[in-house]
C-alpha cells in the first residue's frame, strides 16, 4: 500500500469518527430538548387549564411507563442483539432501544423525584456531550478516567444536596461507585496482562495508561470516604479537588496528543 493510499484510508477513518461524534452530539441535544419539554409541561405548571391537563397526562404516562418501559426496553434490547447477529436493522433497533431506556429513566426520575429529579436530568445530556468529545478526541484511558472521576463528582454532589433527607440512598450510591471503581481497577489489571484484549475483542490500545486509571480509582474512592466521614460540609471542597484532578489529566493527555 502506497503512502497516498494510507493517507486516504486514514482520512476516511477520521471522517467516519467525526460523523459518529456529530451523531452522538445530536442525540445529546435531542435528549436535552426532551427533558426541557418535560420541565416546561410537567414541572413549571401555570394556571392555564390546558397546561394542567398536559401535566396530568404526563403524570399518568410516567406512572404506567416506569413499569411498562422495563418490558419494552428488554424487548428492544433482544431485538437489537438479534439484528446485530443478522446484520439487518441494526441502527433502527439500537435507536429504539436507546429511546426506550431513556424514557424509562425519565419516567422513574420525574415520577419519584419530580422537580429535583428533572433538574438533575437537565445536567446529564450536557455531561454526556462532554464525554462524547473526550471519547472521540482523546485517548481511551482519559475517557475511562473522566467517567470514573465524573461518577465521584456526581456522588459527592448528591451527598451534599440530599444526604440530610435521603441518607440511605446516598450511602447506597457511594457503595455502587466504590464497586464500579474496584471493578474498573480489576479490569484494567486484566487488560494490561492481555495487551488491551478481552474475550477476543480489543477494548484498549496497546499503549494505554493503566496507572493513571488506578490512581484515579484510588483518589475517587478516598474522596468519597472522606466525604462520608467529614459530612456534607467537606463535599464541596472534595468536588473541587476531583475537578482539579480531572484538569491535571486533561493537560497530561493533551500533551500526549502533541
Amino acid at each position: 500500500m502506497t503512502d497516498k493510499e494510507q493517507q486516504s484510508k486514514r482520512r476516511q477513518a477520521e471522517d467516519a469518527a467525526f460523523h459518529r461524534m456529530l451523531l452522538w452530539l445530536l442525540v445529546a441535544v435531542v435528549a436535552e430538548l426532551v427533558v426541557l419539554l418535560v420541565k416546561y409541561f410537567y414541572v413549571d405548571i401555570t394556571g392555564a387549564a390546558w397546561r394542567v391537563s398536559v401535566a396530568q397526562g404526563l403524570l399518568l404516562f410516567f406512572r404506567v411507563y416506569r413499569f411498562l418501559g422495563i418490558a419494552l426496553a428488554a424487548a428492544a434490547a433482544v431485538w437489537a442483539v438479534q439484528a446485530a447477529r443478522r446484520g439487518k436493522g441494526v441502527l433502527r433497533s439500537r435507536i429504539l432501544t436507546g429511546a426506550a431506556i431513556f424514557l424509562l429513566a425519565v419516567s422513574w426520575v420525574a415520577y419519584h423525584f419530580y422537580d429535583e429529579g428533572v433538574r438533575v436530568l437537565l445536567v446529564l445530556p450536557a455531561i454526556g456531550a462532554g464525554l462524547i468529545l473526550v471519547y472521540f478526541l482523546y485517548q481511551r484511558s482519559f475517557f475511562v478516567n473522566t467517567v470514573l472521576t465524573g461518577g465521584g463528582i456526581a456522588a459527592l454532589w448528591l451527598h451534599r444536596a440530599y444526604y440530610p433527607s435521603h441518607p440511605g440512598a446516598v450511602v447506597g450510591c457511594f457503595l455502587v461507585v466504590w464497586m464500579v471503581l474496584a471493578g474498573a481497577a480489576a479490569l484494567c489489571w486484566r487488560l494490561r496482562q492481555s495487551g488491551g484484549v478481552l474475550g477476543g475483542r480489543r477494548l484498549m490500545p496497546v499503549r494505554s495508561h493503566y496507572v493513571s486509571t488506578w490512581v484515579t480509582c484510588g483518589i475517587v474512592a478516598a474522596a468519597l470516604a472522606v466525604g462520608l466521614v467529614l459530612g456534607t460540609s467537606a463535599a464541596l471542597y472534595l468536588i473541587f479537588g476531583l475537578i482539579g484532578w480531572l484538569f491535571c489529566q486533561a493537560v497530561f493527555f493533551t500533551v500526549k496528543l502533541m
